[in-house]
């Protein structure tokens, strides 16, 4: 027997292992069939058999058969089943996504597209290029009239940019569909009033109403006009989204007939995998390969309840289109026989989404029902388990995990699911600290990795000392701590404190210049490159930091010598990192990391590298971008390539589709975590359902399906859990999904021992680094100079590790942007009430006088601001300054004293220190003590100690502070009777307020 004949006998007997429905499927191997497959039904079975059978059957051959599936994964997956049944010929299928399917064609006709050397549009370029086209509207355009920032709608107008290409909506259709809308509104029953009211009598409209969303979609249709300007910005720049790739097929076979004959004479046979979530764009393409044909052989498989995207109607109104189109031969075939999980399961599963009305089977009258049945006699109750808070809930969680893997569950086949990721950090840290391992899914940024900031940081530092000398001075002590240059902390303390005493020195003495005293102080780059000062700070092996002292001189001098990815090589192998992460034992991961961001500045270099006047541009680009990416929240996620560990699988339901899993947990079952969708329409245009043929219902249906992809994971253990209060004591609303179950609520009834256990564990902090400490003399001698101040007190409850370095060792730091504004803020203010004082008539100097001197403030801290930022800050700093101007200062107290320094006042033993911003005298004769605070007001940091913040908050206890600090100085014969913290941000409401604490 040939091996030919082998396998098409082991095809047929396979095909025999199909049950009456998927075999109907199967072999109805001509003309439209479209499949509605429930979870659990067996789709990928069905599509690999079809294509199996065709090729067995018919005298197509594999490459007359296109397969378009919705994902990669979903491709990879489909060939390598194709491949156990068929063997070899399954290569010569071709089985793709949309785009990789679009891709080939624009890669196999060049000459139809023209479009040699674009490249892909990295987030950061499309979000210049959408910034380009704001910043040229003219003032009373409808996305810049009234709005202060020019960038208002950028967010808006990319997700609507996205949208229009997913969806192969034209600028005049979006206003067609808008206006179609608009001039209905008049008889929209829910623009008139049903019964009198107050605010109109019935029959009446809702004038506020209808003017509110007139604004909202005359918007829209402003922003949508945009669009041809936003695709020729892309053109010039010579980049293209993903999405463009279809729109260019599109309208290539539009324009040349031959082009698309030859694909719709090549595919005989066309099968789509999730039908449900192919957008308007996929359906055009499709629509165009099957017009050749008048019964064309295309295999539909989708379930529009398993849809987890938006725009359902429309996504309904594609199917009701090709079963339309096609009513006169189509096979339509509804698989319910499920082979994954316990009848029970699928009963509950299936009263939550009968309750969805945008459904597949509303639309063809011989659908019949879609109700599944298990063809396993699986034994597996679900149940709903209702705790009194969160913690009670995620603690017995981990309980039961725990007791289901002594029983011998596997890790792997164990799933919390949750609609949102941050539902899920108590239980990983739980999870942690109980030794359980969990994998989730969770992209993971590796910019936010400490592996990747202290790499950042070197680079920073290389090159900021190659542009000035000691200008990244700051940066080295904590670089120096990074784990793969290997060196001692006590070491490094010692120079630190011998650092400090070379400093204080200098400051004793006289200079005629300061650029002689600057050549008699130490700096760490110095004292790295030499013996004796090494030596003279308490150093007794000098040769790693003098070896390290050589390399870093080699790394400065290569930013303006070696090519960028070059340096970057150097610096793995020459700084200990790459040894120390294979020395690691998470190095497989670590490794993965390592080379996304290798990637990322080969990518960077080879597209920009053209634009560089000099080697050294090449640092500087990069460190620009990461620097955007971090402004405007961009990741640089990770590929792994590897998965590295088993383990319980944490996930969002939007993960979790395609999977399953014998015991499954669906947590947090609340209304605001599993119906709403997370921040509501922020960031996005109103779309009329005119336009997405979906109304308000549809996100309410989306959040369901959602929920129902979640408990159809499940094999033959399904446990919904919620709670019935929040962590601060306000009661939770269950979701409706869970009373739509048909199960009753279990009270849950747990042990004390237990969330006591739990509570316990979550307060247990991370392993604390252990520091070596300097000699106690070295102690000693810092304590005789030593006050207190309220910084220093917060840095100290906050993290003593951080008191250490920055207080004891007093390491160098950089000012952030966000301390930079506030200094030149209350300078500002400062110098402001001080021409007040100096005026012999006390007159409040003029709106343009403090705008003078908090520009000039400004520019003493220019320093410590990107040229963008400087230029952001410095115009808002002016308009808080403008209107605190108008509504505050004609009520500003005369008598007053601003920057008060206060020093060596005792309390108990302990010297304290500081510097209140403004002392004012009241008509009572009491004093108050103010403080100004920029950054949005926030009652947390103002708030007394409770149990949540043992210590008060932030600034709270700095008003404390300063109270008990005037007080013991004992500088003015009035009490002190109130404190205030005065906020120079405005609030929601745009106020500026004075709040007393």
């Amino acid at each position: 027997m040939s091996d030919l004949q082998a396998r098409n006998d082991a095809f047929r007997a396979f095909l025999d292992t199909l049950n009456a429905a998927q075999r109907r499927a199967v072999e109805q191997t001509e003309g439209p069939v479209l499949v509605v497959a429930g979870p659990g039904t067996g789709k990928t079975h069905v599509l690999t058999a079809r294509i199996g059978k065709i090729l067995l059957d018919t005298d197509a051959r594999s490459q007359n058969v296109l397969c378009l599936t919705f994902t990669d994964a979903g491709a990879h997956a489909m060939r390598q089943r194709l491949l156990e049944r068929i063997g070899p010929e399954a290569h010569r299928v071709a089985i793709s996504t949309f785009h990789s399917f679009c891709n080939r064609i624009i890669q196999e006709h060049l000459e139809y597209f023209g479009r040699g050397g674009m490249e892909p549009v990295t987030d950061l370029e499309r979000i210049s290029i959408v910034r380009q086209l704001l910043s040229k509207l003219p003032p009373e355009h409808l996305l810049r009239e009234g709005k202060k920032d020019v960038y208002r709608y950028e967010t808006e107008l990319r997700d609507l940019f996205a949208t229009m290409k997913k969806e192969g909506w034209s600028p005049g259709f979006v206003l067609r569909r808008t206006d179609e809308f608009l001039s209905g509104l008049p008889q929209n029953p829910d623009f008139i009033y049903q019964k009198n009211t107050r605010h109109g009598a019935k029959g009446s409209p809702k004038t506020a109403l209808v003017q509110e969303v007139t604004e909202k979609l005359e918007r829209l249709k402003a922003a949508a006009d945009l669009y041809p300007k936003y695709l020729s910005a892309m053109t010039r720049a010579g980049r293209y989204e993903y999405e463009d790739m279809l729109l260019w097929v599109i309208a290539a076979f539009g324009k040349n007939e031959a082009l698309l004959r030859v694909y719709q004479e090549r595919y005989q046979y066309i099968l789509v995998d999730e039908f449900q979530d192919t957008n308007g764009a996929q359906f055009q393409l499709l629509n165009l390969l099957l017009d050749f044909w008048d019964t064309p052989n295309i295999f539909i498989v989708g379930d529009d309840d398993q849809s987890i995207f938006e725009f359902q109607g429309a996504r309904l109104e594609n199917l009701r289109a090709f079963g339309e189109k096609y009513r006169q031969g189509l096979e339509l075939v509804v698989l319910q026989e499920n082979y994954r999980s316990a009848q029970d399961i699928l009963d509950a599963a299936g009263l939550v989404i009968r309750n969805n009305t945008l459904r597949a089977l509303h639309l063809f009258e011989d659908a019949g029902g879609k109700q599944l049945e298990a063809a396993k006699a699986l034994q597996g109750m679900p149940q709903w388990t209702v705790y009194e808070n969160r913690l009670h809930e995620v603690a017995d969680v981990v309980l039961q995990i725990g007791a289901l893997l002594q029983a011998g569950a596997e890790p792997d086949e164990i799933a919390v699911i949750y609609a949102r990721h941050r539902q899920a950090s108590r239980l990983m840290s739980l999870l942690e600290k109980k030794g359980i391992p969990y994998q989730t899914k969770r992209p993971v940024d590796i910019l936010e990795l400490p592996l990747i900031r202290q790499f950042r940081e070197l680079l920073t530092y290389l090159h900021e000392e190659s542009q000035a000398p000691f200008s990244g001075e700051h940066r080295l002590f904590r670089l120096l701590h990074a784990a793969f240059f290997n060196l001692r902390p006590l070491d490094l303390a010692r120079i630190a404190l011998s650092l400090r005493s070379e400093g204080e020195a200098a400051n004793a003495r006289r200079y005629a210049t300061p650029g002689e005293r600057m050549l008699h102080l130490q700096h760490w780059r110095a004292i790295l490159a030499d013996r004796n000062a090494l030596t003279d700070a308490g150093i007794a092996d000098p040769e790693p930091y003098l070896r390290l002292s050589g390399r870093l001189e080699n790394w400065i001098a290569g930013v303006h010598n070696l090519p960028l990815p070059h340096l970057i090589e150097q610096l793995y192998s020459q700084s200990g990192l790459l040894q120390w992460t294979l020395g690691q034992s998470d190095k497989i991961w670590l490794l993965q990391v390592l080379h996304t961001f290798t990637g990322f500045v080969l990518t960077e270099t080879e597209r920009s590298a053209h634009h560089f006047k000099q080697v050294g541009d090449g640092l500087t680009h990069l460190l620009g971008q990461l620097d955007s990416m971090d402004d405007n929240r961009l990741p640089l996620p990770l590929r792994q390539a590897v998965e590295i560990s088993t383990g319980v699988q944490l996930l969002t339901a939007h993960a979790a589709k395609g999977l399953e899993f014998e015991h499954v947990f669906v947590i947090d079952g609340v209304d605001d975590m599993w119906e709403k969708n997370a921040g509501g329409a922020r960031g996005r245009f109103a779309l009329p359902p005119t336009l997405t043929l979906s109304g308000e219902e549809d996100a309410g249906e989306a959040r369901r399906r959602l929920f129902y992809v979640a408990m159809t994971r499940a094999k033959s253990h399904l446990y919904l859990s919620c709670a019935r209060h929040s962590d601060d004591g306000k009661p939770l609303t269950h979701s409706r999904f869970l009373d739509e179950t048909g199960l009753p609520p279990i009270e849950a009834s747990l042990a004390p021992s237990l969330i006591a256990e739990a509570q316990t564990l979550l307060l247990l902090e991370p392993e604390r680094p252990v520091v070596a400490l300097p000699e106690p003399a070295l102690l000693d001698a810092w304590l005789e100079r030593y006050s207190l101040s309220i910084s220093g007190l917060n840095r100290y409850l906050r993290c003593p590790l951080s008191f250490y370095y920055e207080d004891v060792l007093q390491v160098p730091g950089a000012v952030s942007e966000a301390a930079a504004f506030g200094i030149a803020m209350h300078g500002a203010l400062q110098q402001f009430t001080l021409k007040m004082k100096a005026d012999k008539k006390q007159q409040w100097p003029s709106a343009e006088t403090l705008m003078r001197i908090f520009v000039h403030e400004m520019e003493r801290q220019q320093g410590y601001f990107s040229a963008q930022n400087y230029a952001q800050r410095l115009a808002l700093g002016k308009d808080y300054l403008r209107r605190i101007h108008v509504e505050q200062v004609p009520f500003w107290r005369r008598r007053a004293i601003v920057e008060r320094r206060i020093d060596r006042v005792e309390l108990e033993g302990a010297p304290l220190t500081g510097v209140i911003d403004k002392i004012e005298w009241l008509d009572n004769g009491s004093i108050r003590i103010v403080d100004y605070k920029t950054g949005a007001p926030d009652p947390k940091k103002t708030a007394p100690p409770d149990e949540q913040q043992t210590h008060g908050g932030e600034y709270w206890r700095q008003l404390a502070f300063y109270r008990i600090l005037l007080e013991r100085a004992r500088l003015y014969p009035e009490p002190v009777g109130k404190t205030a913290v005065s906020w120079l941000e405005p609030d929601k409401r745009g106020a500026f307020p004075i709040q007393e604490v």
